[in-house]
């Protein structure tokens, strides 16, 4: 395993030459008028609480240079209590609208600002048998990250960042998720320009 690693840290600074682009073209990759497509998975984690994981895809669109907004679609979960072993207590589908404005932008890398907001369905359970509480779940994320790009139309991301999260319950059970279930997050992703 370690000589295919090794290999392909070799490999890759040919591939990148290969596809490299001029300083304008890594411009013109966050210019105006411009549909990336993109996968992020993260991690979300605070104090006592378990760890929190999420994916989510996105369409971008930039409005202008170095500035998008972004349709998500956002899934996660979570182990939060020990009795339950066959799956998450807390699961979470949601969509919603994120912005970006992307600044240093050089010839390869650029850092970006983000804000996000989420609305979707949540369950939690106390144990896999027990029943679920269902709630209308608001999500708000700030975050800081840093893009690269590998290739003419690929880049990869990273970023951090701070969710808050507010529960509304759908049905009567009393088990609700803590107001204060707020995330630190860290999150990697892959984005492809269509346009």
């Amino acid at each position: 395993m370690k000589r295919y690693l090794v290999l392909l840290c070799l490999a890759m600074p040919l591939v990148g030459s290969a596809q490299s682009t001029t300083l304008s073209h890594q411009q013109d990759l966050l210019g105006k008028g411009h549909i990336h497509v993109g996968l992020i998975a993260g991690q979300g984690y605070r104090g006592t609480y378990p760890t929190t994981t999420y994916t989510s895809p996105r369409v971008q669109y930039f409005i202008t240079n170095g500035w998008s907004l972004a349709v998500e679609g956002r899934f996660s979960g979570s182990t939060i209590y020990p009795q339950s072993v066959d799956k998450p207590d807390y699961r979470q589908w949601s969509g919603g609208v994120s912005t970006r404005y992307y600044f240093l932008r050089g010839k390869r890398l650029a850092t970006f600002v983000h804000l996000g907001t989420y609305h979707g369905h949540s369950t939690l359970r106390m144990k896999s048998d027990a029943p679920a509480t269902e709630s209308r779940t608001w999500q708000t994320e700030v975050g800081l990250g840093a893009q690269y790009r590998v290739a003419k139309r690929w880049s990869v991301e990273a970023m951090a960042g701070r969710s808050w999260q507010k529960s509304s319950p759908t049905n009567s059970y009393f088990l609700l998720t803590p107001d204060n279930f707020n995330r630190w997050q860290v999150s990697i992703g892959i984005n492809y320009q269509l346009h």
